[in-house]
């Protein structure tokens, strides 16, 4: 008799630089679903009291990790941290100032377990917290475009997060427009089957001068289409898009690789 497969699991990465004021939040968010198998907190040199903040978690749910960096590399270090030391087979991704909402972790163990193709699940998404001069609503293409670039609505299976190249972290994802989540988003949409539900599983809080206020006040709709009003210099000189298209280009070569090929679709 061919034994039954084990039930597949599941971990949350949060990455977090002085939080203090949002992180049990988030955690929380995470920790209230029983379909969590790992949590994950990277403190990423933080100066507040968010090491000790998810310290106190350790303590009353075994569940919890928290993982204290000393010199400062950003979120995709840190997001890379925590993929390295989670030993579950779906990878979730949360910010420190996010929540996910119930449901989410179920749904994305149920879609990996009925369907092996997919090697990757996003969500919809509650978006809060915005000025009262900016709006964005599901009919806005702009809607999708942050959904499509978010980290914080991504599950993706753990071998193929790897595969795909991780969250990038040269220089040039370190700059006002960040990058990194776009180069793993599109590294996955690119060369993996990536599936999409609607349903709104996560929660994004704006903050002043965040990537989603940058971006909305940089562009308006017209005719359907996103039209930019300005452009960064990394835009201009095409360098953030040469960066992106070589993360895209590394995840390619990739899964020509036969080992990393066996240990995304074992037996």
């Amino acid at each position: 008799m061919t034994p039954l497969p084990s039930p597949l699991t599941l971990a949350t990465i949060i990455p977090c630089h002085n939080n203090a004021d949002t992180l049990a939040r988030a955690m929380q968010s995470a920790l209230n679903q029983p379909e969590l198998d790992e949590l994950l907190v990277v403190v990423d040199a933080s100066s507040d009291a968010s090491l000790q903040l998810a310290q106190q978690f350790v303590q009353r749910d075994a569940r919890v990790r928290a993982i204290g960096v000393l010199t400062r590399g950003g979120p995709a270090q840190s997001r890379n941290f925590g993929a390295a030391a989670a030993a579950s087979d779906i990878l979730c991704f949360l910010d420190a100032d996010d929540e996910h909402l119930p449901g989410y972790y179920a749904f994305a163990k149920q879609t990996f377990a009925s369907a092996p193709h997919w090697a990757g699940l996003k969500c919809g998404a509650q978006i809060a917290g915005l000025p009262d001069d900016l709006c964005i609503d599901d009919a806005d293409p702009r809607y999708s475009a942050v959904l499509a670039s978010a980290p914080w609505n991504l599950a993706v299976r753990a071998p193929l997060f790897w595969m795909a190249g991780g969250f990038p972290q040269g220089e040039i994802f370190r700059g006002k427009l960040g990058g990194e989540d776009i180069a793993l988003n599109r590294a996955l949409r690119h060369n993996f089957a990536i599936a999409f539900t609607p349903q709104k599983f996560a929660r994004h809080y704006n903050r002043p001068g965040s990537h989603l206020e940058q971006y909305l006040r940089r562009t308006s709709v017209v005719d359907g289409k996103v039209i930019f009003s300005e452009s960064l210099p990394e835009e201009d000189n095409g360098s953030l898009t040469l960066a992106i298209g070589q993360h895209i280009a590394r995840a390619a070569g990739n899964r020509t690789l036969q080992s990393l090929q066996l240990a995304a679709n074992p037996a």
